[in-house]
This record gives C-alpha cells, sequence and structure tokens, in this order.
C-alpha cells in the first residue's frame, strides 16, 4: 500500500524537503537517505554518497570537492595536513623546503607540516615544525621533523620526517659516508602518507677539509576530528580541499623530498 504525498509531514527546518521512513525525498525528487549528502565531483562514479551504505569516505588525492549535507547527515570528519618538504643540499645551491598548505573541511583546518632548510656549507639544519589544526572537537599537532646529525668522523644523517597524527609514521633519514674526495650523497627521502614530513638528505666526504652537509627533515601534518550530531550542518555546500606539500628543495649535490598529502576520511 502506497502513501499520499500529502500524508508525508514537511520538515519545516529544510525547505522543499520530505520525510518518509528510510531517508528524505528532495526538491528533485532524487532519494536521500540520512547519513547520505551529495558530492561533486563525484567519487568512484557516486555524485551521492551514504555512508551506511557506501562505508566511509576517503579523500586522499589533492584536489577539492563541494559536498551538501543530507537534512539529518551525521557523521565524523577526520584529517590530516600536509607534511613538510625538506631542503636541499649543495656546493654552491641549494634551495630550501617549499610550504605547503592546509587540508580543509569547511572551517576545520589540519594544517602543514612546515619545510626544513637547505644548506651549501658544512652545517646540520634544523627540521621543521610540526602542523597545527583548528575548529575541530580534537586538534593534534604533527611531530615536529628532526635536525640532520653527524656521526662523529665516520658518517652523517638527515633528519627524520616527523609523523602526522594517526597518519603517516616517521620517515628516518638517510646516512651519507666514505666518498673519498668525490663525497657521499643522498638524496631527502619523500614523507610517509598521509601527512608525514619528508626526511632530510645528506652528504659526506672523508677528507680533512670534506664537505660535510645534514639537513634536517620537514615536520608533520597536524590532525582535526570533527563529529556532528544530525541537524549540525545545513543543507548548503561545504568546500573540502586535500592539500599537497610544497616543492622539494633542490641542490647541486643533492635533493631535498616532497612531504606526504594530506587526507579527509568520513565514517
Amino acid at each position: 500500500m502506497g502513501f499520499a504525498v500529502e500524508d508525508v509531514p514537511i520538515i519545516t527546518a529544510y525547505k522543499g524537503v520530505r520525510k518518509v521512513a528510510a531517508g528524505y525525498y528532495g526538491e528533485d525528487l532524487v532519494f536521500w537517505p540520512g547519513r547520505a549528502f551529495k558530492i561533486s565531483p563525484a567519487v568512484s562514479g557516486k555524485a551521492l554518497w551514504d555512508l551506511d551504505e557506501d562505508g566511509p569516505l576517503t579523500l586522499s588525492t589533492v584536489g577539492s570537492w563541494e559536498i551538501i549535507p543530507g537534512p539529518e547527515f551525521a557523521g565524523v570528519v577526520d584529517m590530516n595536513g600536509p607534511g613538510g618538504s625538506s631542503g636541499g643540499l649543495g656546493a654552491s645551491a641549494a634551495t630550501n623546503g617549499g610550504a605547503g598548505s592546509a587540508t580543509t573541511f569547511g572551517t576545520l583546518s589540519g594544517g602543514p607540516g612546515a619545510p626544513s632548510n637547505g644548506a651549501i656549507t658544512n652545517t646540520a639544519t634544523s627540521g621543521g615544525a610540526g602542523g597545527t589544526a583548528s575548529g575541530g572537537d580534537t586538534n593534534t599537532a604533527g611531530s615536529a621533523g628532526t635536525a640532520g646529525t653527524t656521526n662523529g668522523f665516520s658518517n652523517g644523517t638527515g633528519g627524520s620526517g616527523g609523523a602526522s597524527p594517526n597518519g603517516g609514521a616517521t620517515r628516518t633519514g638517510p646516512t651519507a659516508s666514505g666518498g673519498g674526495g668525490g663525497g657521499d650523497n643522498q638524496a631527502g627521502i619523500a614523507g610517509n602518507t598521509p601527512g608525514g614530513g619528508a626526511a632530510g638528505g645528506a652528504r659526506w666526504s672523508n677528507v680533512s677539509s670534506g664537505t660535510r652537509r645534514y639537513i634536517g627533515g620537514g615536520g608533520g601534518g597536524a590532525r582535526c576530528i570533527k563529529t556532528y550530531s544530525a541537524g549540525d550542518l545545513p543543507m548548503s555546500p561545504i568546500t573540502i580541499v586535500v592539500s599537497d606539500s610544497g616543492a622539494a628543495g633542490t641542490g647541486d649535490y643533492a635533493a631535498g623530498a616532497k612531504g606526504a598529502a594530506g587526507r579527509v576520511v568520513i565514517t
């Protein structure tokens, strides 16, 4: 047995949305389950994502999306900012790691880890600071990258990239050793996904006047978590941005590396 339109009450808080037992119909007559939202561009061919039917939505590719929550959408947004990139090392030319930008969900922000500097002199550069988050119920900073180190008169190691909470783990830096007059050059290593900072590179020359550089690692991206109950979010567009790290540093000995991109998960 069916029902007449007049038997279905209008939900006054949401103009033109009619409630049925298992969800809602919008003005466009598209059925909208209780924990669903429209998303553009579509993900896996779906322009309407239902958390109860389709499972969690994971966005881990750099880009932007727009969602419109359903009338009684409820869920948890958990996101990581991108990791910091590491600087390059050189004899006469080296650049710092580039700065990334925050991963965002509306007003929520998971900040990027800071990059590390490059070097053209015998030095150990500092690691980048961990990113910071805002707007969530829980805002957790990423771990800082560590400075590059020298191990006596035998070798040197690039700094570790910082971890992103519940995301990319610490990335250990490479060790340069020996190399004679030509030196041993080790490039930085990309951060672990999502949001891990890149490890710094290192150079070691074992001659008495050898060139030695030890580059710090990038900081880890921050984590932001927010729980939404039914009715917390209006039926209006919310922009999601999954951000990238900045560019890896360059150098005429060896390049740095990029931090890992951010991520947004809705459950």
